[in-house]
């Protein structure tokens, strides 16, 4: 969970965004009035859609907005163009579908235009000059607090890489206390001797936080320096020992009262969250299985009679929720198996010939997976979520890739977070797999439903114009 700090930096750069988004839109309109252009009717309608769209937008695009700060030059420039896409779509989705809404003709629509073209490179320098304007202007006066670090010696020079990676980034660490009289050696900090002598240093110096690494005797001295840090004004930060044992970062729960670290957070085990994507999900199901999927039964039918005759649909037994088999629906690409001797686990590759004419051209723009549109109806799946797998394939990626069965915590989706971005067909690199099942991870722990309407958004791109790797 991001900190205070980082929500509250998140907060403003939305606000910042807010102001510029509605500013700019006068601006414009101003320069539009000089050049003598025809004039906007309805501006402040238009003005207010387009924050409107932006307050939508920040929603899915903010997230994890500490780990901004640390990241390279490059790929801070690639996460503020990212940003500045999916925020200049949605502004330009609100805006237009306010002009169709009013029908309003008076309106020019090369202004409109010339807005949001403009508000595009000047979305993408914000999002890129925000965090680092923040940090200089607030982040060094709130980290320059004088601090000091407790702990077991061999536990103090494990984390020496850390102390000095922070000390370089601004933080002031006055030195180290350790539980023992045994002095770390790693550590690039003055030793202070043992917390026994902490009392006394608090009194002469103005330190503001102590951070705290438990260790196996902890009952003996936290007490006594959680009461000092009381009586001082010392802020108490509490090292979590037990991450180092695990690949994921632990996310603290409350059961029944009870306080536990868990190894993922699941935003959708929230009954709000499930109603909430239940609801996104039969928004666009129903419509699309009243409209889209009849005329193209029609289409495919139509395909199928003439290149390769056969049923029209063909399903597939594919591993969902928890582990649970369910029964996936597609349109039939490939020629019919009359004899059912075909190894359907074998995935399709460019040129496989058992895929006949149209149904290459129905893979490549996933007409195919419209049908599936049914299972999300029946709730066996999601409209967004991890791509369910033959349950052959499971057992080879769960036997390859640890805690693989976590993208299971939730329900298989028609398009995913890999899927979204071009990642899919044939496995052929485990690199491209592995990053397939990292992206369904980050998936599971980091859900909203803004970032299901980025995922539908990005996945109406790849069907429009699809990636080399679809087949």
């Amino acid at each position: 969970m991001p900190n205070h700090r980082d929500r509250g930096y998140a907060l403003m750069h939305k606000l910042f965004l807010l102001v510029f988004v509605f500013s700019w839109f006068w601006f414009c309109l101003y320069l539009w009035e000089e050049w003598e252009y025809s004039l906007i009717n309805l501006p402040w309608n238009y003005a207010l859609v387009a924050g409107a769209g932006l307050i939508v937008s920040t929603f899915g695009t903010l997230q994890n907005y500490g780990s901004f700060f640390i990241k390279s030059g490059w790929r801070r420039i690639r996460e503020s163009v990212m940003k500045a896409n999916f925020q200049t779509s949605l502004i330009a989705f609100f805006v237009f579908a306010s002009y169709f809404a009013t029908k309003d003709k008076e309106t020019s629509r090369l202004f409109l235009v010339f807005y949001l073209s403009t508000c595009w490179p000047l979305l993408v320098s914000s999002n890129f000059a925000l965090p680092g304007l923040f940090k200089r202007l607030i982040g060094f006066r709130s980290i320059s607090k004088r601090s000091v670090i407790l702990g077991e010696a061999t536990a103090l020079d494990g984390l020496s890489n850390w102390i000095t990676r922070h000390s370089s980034h601004g933080f002031s660490f006055a030195g180290t206390f350790s539980t023992c009289e045994k002095a770390p050696s790693t550590v690039q900090l003055p030793w202070l001797g043992s917390y026994a002598k902490l009392e006394v240093f608090l009194q002469k110096n103005n330190i503001h936080q102590l951070v705290i690494l438990p260790d196996r005797n902890m009952d003996d001295w936290i007490p006594v320096v959680t009461d000092l840090a009381s009586q001082h004004g010392c802020r108490v930060l509490i090292y979590n020992s037990l991450s180092g044992f695990f690949d994921s970062r632990l996310v603290f729960v409350e059961e029944s009262g009870r306080q536990f670290f868990s190894l993922q957070n699941e935003p959708l085990e929230s009954p709000f969250n499930q109603m909430l994507k239940r609801s996104f999900d039969l928004c666009i199901s129903l419509p699309a299985l009243l409209f889209i999927l009849p005329l193209c039964m029609v289409v495919v039918k139509m395909f199928q009679a003439i290149q390769a005759s056969g049923p029209l649909f063909f399903r597939q037994e594919r591993v969902g929720l928890a582990g649970k088999r369910f029964v996936i629906w597609k349109f039939r690409s490939m020629v019919h198996d009359e004899a059912k001797t075909r190894d359907e686990a074998i995935q399709a590759s460019p040129g496989d010939k058992r895929v006949f004419g149209f149904g290459r051209f129905m893979r490549r723009f996933s007409i195919d997976e419209v049908p599936q549109f049914f299972n999300v109806l029946k709730g066996e799946m999601s409209l967004v979520g991890p791509r369910p797998y033959l349950a052959e394939h499971d057992y080879l990626f769960q036997r390859d890739y640890k805690a693989y069965r976590i993208r299971q915590f939730v329900k298989p989706g028609v398009t995913g977070p890999a899927q979204c971005r071009g990642l899919r067909g044939e496995f052929t690199d485990p690199a491209l797999v592995r990053q397939r099942i990292e992206l369904d991870f980050n998936y599971v722990g980091n859900w909203s439903i803004w970032l299901d309407f980025e995922i539908v958004l990005r996945t109406v791109g790849q069907v429009l114009f699809p990636p080399k790797s679809a087949c």
